[in-house]
């Protein structure tokens, strides 16, 4: 099959990697592009650092944060964090519910957790994390800026009606998705093509606009969206 990646360059040329090994040819084109915001980081001391998207790890952090325990919303992030040099660090399971619930065993009641999060975040994850009994600090460190256009390879795999699939992995992406594809005028082949999401919450924006061959992975992790793609 050929399959349309939704993500950022690098994270879209992992994807694309693993798709090639599942026999499927990836066609690259981001929605986004993660860019790193200048804001100054609130004032410590925290018990935690509460990381929602490896994205997050665009800026740059010193010893003493290093120092800090990290709770990372899924695997990914963990790793990413580790390979910048955090040391103790945890993965939940992959959504913002789980890393609440990791919180709450992890930390006691009442420390303050430094929220590292994109401009464009869910709104409730930080009463998830006081509901854990956390003082959550909020840190904006990145936006995923939309792009203007898609790329002229998947342009023309939509034009040609080449497309069978299409790997969504953040609502904010799929979002600026349709914005591109309807744009270019390719809603149709777009929309011909089964859409496959890594949660309910990406998928929400395709079902609006009229979606029908929507696939959700039973799991918000790659693993489980590629093995909803193979079933699909």
């Amino acid at each position: 099959m050929r399959i349309l990646v939704f993500r950022p360059q690098a994270a879209a040329e992992r994807t694309a990697a693993r798709l090639s090994l599942l026999g499927h040819e990836a066609v690259l084109t981001p929605a986004t592009r993660i860019v790193p915001v200048d804001t100054p980081r609130p004032e410590g001391p925290f018990a935690a650092i509460v990381v929602g998207s490896a994205n997050s790890f665009v800026i740059a952090a010193d010893d003493m944060i290093r120092a800090v325990p990290v709770i990372a919303v899924g695997e990914r992030t963990a790793e990413v964090a580790r390979a910048r040099g955090f040391t103790d660090v945890e993965s939940a399971d992959g959504d913002r519910i789980a890393m609440a619930a990791l919180a709450r065993r992890r930390f006691p009641a009442g420390g303050r957790a430094l929220v590292l999060q994109g401009r464009d975040h869910k709104a409730d994850t930080m009463a998830l994390l006081a509901d854990a009994g956390l003082t959550p600090v909020s840190w904006i460190v990145y936006a995923a800026a939309a792009v203007e256009a898609l790329t002229s390879e998947a342009e023309e795999a939509l034009h040609r009606e080449q497309i069978d699939a299409v790997l969504h992995y953040s609502r904010r992406s799929a979002e600026v998705a349709l914005s591109l594809v309807d744009r270019a005028h390719l809603g149709r082949p777009f929309f011909a093509a089964r859409q496959v999401c890594l949660s309910p919450d990406v998928a929400e924006p395709l079902r609006r606009a009229g979606a029908q061959q929507i696939v959700v992975a039973v799991a918000p992790r790659e693993e489980a969206l590629l093995a909803a793609l193979s079933e699909a």
